[in-house]
């Protein structure tokens, strides 16, 4: 499977936290409180996503913000989007900084809010958990209708005495790899100019964030 293909299941797989879950099963027991705590926050996660984003009466904007909620309130997306930028985060400005994360945030919340009105009913199987440094690494596995079932593994760190996810691996892809190495494509393309990353998200959430 090439690169593009699996960089766009990642992306279908993330839109697929909305269609968690009718149900969800534990395929083993760990003692680990840390590891176990990480278990029931992506359950948790799961359980708000399908009672906050999945009616077929929200509007675009309403489920757009209840997305961003539930966003800020899992997600490390501050960390993330610094991660995302890569080297080039030493080379912004405090205001280019502050500008990129909005837009980093605005360009979650506009790729994939609104797919969670595609609504369907699959299970989330925990397959398991471990810890490697300051992560837990959450094993699951969706299954549901004809398809093949697809492999996640949640990566979740606990700052501040809080969990969040900082990434999501599908299939063995890394989201916030792939959207680091996009971004660092734009930025390379257009000789090293920050910029020009910043009018393309501008460009991009525009359209698409109901105000």
């Amino acid at each position: 499977m090439t690169q593009m293909k699996l960089a766009t299941r990642a992306i279908v797989a993330l839109v697929t936290l909305s269609t968690l879950l009718i149900s969800v099963h534990y395929a083993s027991v760990r003692a680990d409180d840390f590891t176990d705590g990480a278990e029931q926050f992506i359950v948790s996660l799961a359980d708000d996503a399908i009672s906050s984003l999945t009616s077929k009466t929200l509007t675009e904007k309403e489920r757009q913000k209840q997305f961003r909620v539930l966003l800020n309130s899992y997600f490390d997306i501050n960390g993330i989007g610094k991660w995302a930028l890569g080297r080039y985060w030493r080379k912004t400005s405090k205001s280019e900084r502050s500008e990129y994360l909005v837009l980093f945030e605005n360009l979650i919340v506009s790729t994939y809010a609104n797919r969670f009105s595609q609504y369907t009913k699959e299970k989330l199987t925990v397959k398991g958990s471990s810890s490697r440094g300051k992560f837990a690494l959450v094993k699951s596995q969706i299954n549901g209708g004809k398809e093949k079932p697809i492999r996640i593994e949640w990566r979740v760190t606990f700052p501040d005495g809080n969990y969040k996810i900082f990434d999501i691996v599908v299939e063995g892809v890394s989201m916030v790899r792939t959207q680091r190495s996009e971004f660092s494509s734009v930025i390379r393309r257009n000789g090293g100019k920050i910029s020009v990353l910043l009018a393309a998200l501008r460009k991009k959430t525009n359209k698409s964030i109901q105000k």
